[in-house]
């Protein structure tokens, strides 16, 4: 197969320049940033606008069947431009690259197809893109617009935007007075049918957003091609394609247009809370205040941000009249960047004054750092909602095309002016910056594993109410030394003497029933069946009476009373999830830490490691990893650890009421090597293990694969 072959531009000595496509249109446009007048080519077919300055407008209103000597020549004599053949040649690339010249270059058509060819992006580029953003057009609704602007037009008076203006700050005067029923109506939107009204309601508010943008562009007397609904980043939004509005050279109108919707929102959302007022609590009420709410929330908070190209973006770029503010906008805040790292005294990307560079310079920055929080929100958004699969790769692909290729493609930049930065002297201070933070990232510094842990002796008992009750005798004091069987605490219960008496009732009763049927030939029949009765409730009485035993709390091992609950008093009611106090044997103590899914492939048997007890008091101890629980920890049998007894392990209750851990934790026993003080009660801390020197860098990749793995299940 024949290889391509690059297409060359025309010369541009003494014969004609190529025609142009004789569908373009070039019309006046507005002022530029420096006060410059501007033109627009219109290309009608692909409706897409360029816009160029006073120089190329020279050239192009010069074009047909001149050579670029005569162009120049013609504008020298006629005009106090001074155009170059540079001007001329970097025009004419422009022309060939956006596909507005009538002939193919040299190479015949085939030059076209292989610039298209070119031009067409990879199916993974393609796949990523209109994941992230793609248009569904649904309408051509210019003839519709054109038709129905005189019913609307009076709307654009200022007769009404006083009186919707007025009957806002009326409706936003009357709500202040009673904002607690207001705000109480969302409240309806908690249910099934709030929640469809509230998706009506939001669909409603942007199709009159949406047609205040197309009638405003109508109204000034520019096309709207299409309108449909757009995907950006799998959430579904409505757009009109207002493009032609670039042809406008007033400022004010283009940005009249960027505007529109969000001023149509504004007024729905004044007319809805002065029509709140008046109505009675219902469906009517609670749609005005949905109206109301989306349409402020929505309509201004978010179209507002000019961090993102919607309304509020368009409409800044129309007021400081600089086109694509966002890419100028870039071109600066990395310019700036490569100055401050490096010294590098490269030119600026255009000229503009000091007050409007420094503008675009923080602009810039606040937009990236805008977008990193929002993408990687988002990024999380997906991971949280998408089945878990799905979700990694789309987390992927949000933090990769939106954060990991700007940055890669900055750094591109950075090695290809390395020769540059070397020669200055902040070019070196910030090199050494950098790799610091890789060192610090990449180079395995730290081989300490961090474990929240217990010390806590052995054996120990854990004394509860066997039922709920109220105290009636409390014997045991904090730091009290009590033998097996000594009795701690002693509770009544009501419920349960109700219980005995009612059950020595209907014992008598059966007794009674059983002497009438023993003498009763008749009843005789139904003794037996009595008997049987009789017994239930005879081992029902013994069941309760051992109940009543237990309510007398005794010591089941002897040791130290420790961590007595401070509030318990004769006559308070507790529960038996209530742990009372614990009883603790001083004979031996036992270490035990949890350990996280992350930290269990670092960890073995016999490594030495270091328990760091809370308080400042209390001395470290060496200790030695002796067995490590290879099951997941789905009941814990160390509560001190726990978050809701103030440890570091975050828990949730499932539907059983059973603590389970937010992420899976690995029991870990440890052995002391050296003999603790005495300290007769639990005591938290912090077991460090020395295990194998690992990077940061290193980590965060096995957790991701960790996650990866289990989210896939693979």
């Amino acid at each position: 197969m024949d290889r391509p072959v690059k297409p060359t531009m025309p010369s541009t000595q003494d014969v004609a320049l190529p025609p142009l496509r004789g569908d373009l249109q070039l019309v006046a446009g507005g002022s530029a940033a420096d006060g410059s007048p501007t033109w627009v080519i219109v290309d009608p077919v692909r409706g897409k606008y360029f816009q160029i300055g006073w120089a190329a407008y020279q050239i192009l209103s010069r074009w047909a069947d001149q050579s670029a000597e005569a162009i120049l020549a013609q504008i020298h004599t006629d005009t106090t431009c001074r155009a170059t053949k540079q001007d001329v040649e970097d025009l004419l690339r422009f022309l060939y690259a956006n596909h507005l010249m009538r002939d193919p270059p040299q190479g015949g058509y085939r030059a076209y197809a292989e610039q298209a060819e070119a031009a067409r992006p990879s199916w993974v580029t393609w796949m990523v893109h209109h994941y992230l953003f793609f248009q569904i057009p649904l309408l051509r609704p210019d003839r519709f617009l054109r038709a129905t602007l005189p019913f609307v037009d009076w709307l654009y008076s200022r007769a009404v935007a006083w009186a919707i203006g007025g009957i806002g700050l009326i409706g936003l005067y009357l709500v202040s007075r009673q904002w607690d029923t207001f705000m109480a109506t969302a409240l309806h939107f908690f249910t099934p049918r709030g929640f469809a009204l509230y998706i009506l309601c939001l669909a409603v508010v942007k199709v009159f957003h949406e047609l205040g943008h197309a009638y405003t562009a109508t109204r000034y007397g520019c096309r709207v091609p299409t309108m449909g609904f757009a995907m950006i980043v799998m959430v579904p939004m409505l757009y009109s394609d207002t493009s032609d509005a670039w042809k406008l050279p007033s400022r004010r109108q283009r940005a009249a247009i960027g505007a529109a919707g969000m001023i149509v929102e504004c007024a729905l959302a004044a007319l809805a809370i002065f029509a709140w007022n008046f109505l009675d609590d219902g469906l009517a009420r609670s749609l005005v205040f949905i109206v109301a709410t989306t349409s402020l929330m929505v309509g201004a908070a978010i179209n507002l941000s000019p961090f993102m190209r919607f309304d509020g973006y368009y409409v800044l770029s129309d007021w400081l009249g600089i086109p694509n503010l966002h890419d100028r906008a870039f071109a600066f805040g990395r310019w700036q960047l490569r100055r401050l790292l490096f010294g590098l005294d490269m030119p600026m990307p255009e000229p503009v004054a000091a007050a409007r560079r420094r503008f675009l310079v923080w602009f810039a920055w606040g937009v990236w750092a805008y977008r990193f929080m929002l993408f990687l929100g988002i990024a999380l958004m997906v991971y949280q909602y998408f089945f878990k699969l799905l979700g990694l790769i789309l987390f992927a692909i949000e933090i990769g095309w939106f954060i990991v290729l700007p940055l890669v493609g900055e750094l591109k930049i950075w090695w290809a002016l390395r020769g540059e930065i070397v020669e200055r002297r902040r070019g070196w201070l910030s090199a050494g910056v950098l790799a610091g933070v890789i060192a610090v990232l990449f180079v395995p510094w730290s081989d300490r594993i961090s474990l929240p842990a217990v010390l806590e002796s052995t054996p120990h008992a854990t004394i509860y109410a066997p039922a709920p009750g109220r105290i009636v005798e409390l014997s045991v004091k904090e730091g009290q030394l009590v033998g097996v069987g000594d009795r701690l605490v002693v509770l009544e219960s009501p419920v349960l003497e109700k219980d005995m008496a009612l059950t020595r009732k209907r014992i008598e009763v059966e007794r009674l029933r059983s002497q009438r049927q023993f003498v009763d030939r008749e009843e005789l029949a139904k003794h037996q069946v009595t008997l049987e009765n009789l017994r239930a409730r005879l081992s029902q009485l013994e069941g309760l009476l051992q109940q009543q035993q237990n309510l007398s709390l005794t010591a089941p091992i002897s040791g130290v009373v420790t961590d007595r609950v401070e509030a318990l008093h004769v006559g308070q009611w507790i529960n038996k999830q209530l742990p009372l106090a614990y009883v603790i044997d001083q004979a031996g103590e036992e270490l035990h830490a949890l350990a996280p899914e992350a930290d269990v492939g670092y960890l073995h048997a016999g490594q030495s490691a270091r328990f760091i007890p809370e308080g400042p008091d209390r001395p470290s101890l060496e200790a030695q990893v002796a067995e490590i629980r290879g099951i997941d920890e789905s009941s814990f049998t160390v509560p001190y650890l726990l978050s809701v007894y103030g440890g570091d392990v975050s828990v949730r209750e499932d539907a059983n009421h059973r603590l389970k851990p937010e992420t899976s934790v690995y029991r870990i026993t440890l052995h002391l090597v050296e003999s603790p003080p005495r300290w007769n009660q639990a005591v938290r801390g912090t077991v460090l293990v020395k295990g194998p020197r690992i990077s940061f860098a290193q980590r965060a990749w096995e957790q991701t694969a960790r996650i990866f793995i289990r989210e896939s299940g693979a």
